[in-house]
C-alpha cells in the first residue's frame, strides 16, 4: 500500500477519476421509488426487521447469559 502513495500523480488521477465514474453510476437505489403498495409494505417490513434484528440478537445473548448464571 505504501508503494501506491509513492507513485506518480498520473496513476493517482486515473484511480480518482475511475472512483468518480463508479460513484455516478451508483447514485440511485433501485427500490427507493416503489410503484406497488405491496412492494412498499414489503420494503418497510424488511427495513423494520433488519433494524431490530441486532437488538433482538443482543437481547438473546444477554438472556442466555442471565439464564446460564442462575
Amino acid at each position: 500500500m505504501k508503494r501506491f502513495f509513492e507513485g506518480n500523480s498520473l496513476s493517482k488521477a486515473i484511480v480518482f477519476l475511475a472512483a468518480l465514474g463508479l460513484a455516478a453510476s451508483a447514485e440511485a437505489c433501485s427500490v427507493c421509488a416503489v410503484g406497488k403498495e405491496e412492494a412498499r409494505a414489503a420494503y418497510y417490513a424488511t427495513t423494520a426487521i433488519l433494524s431490530f434484528l441486532p437488538l433482538i440478537m443482543i437481547g438473546g445473548v444477554v438472556y442466555f447469559l442471565f439464564k446460564k448464571k442462575r
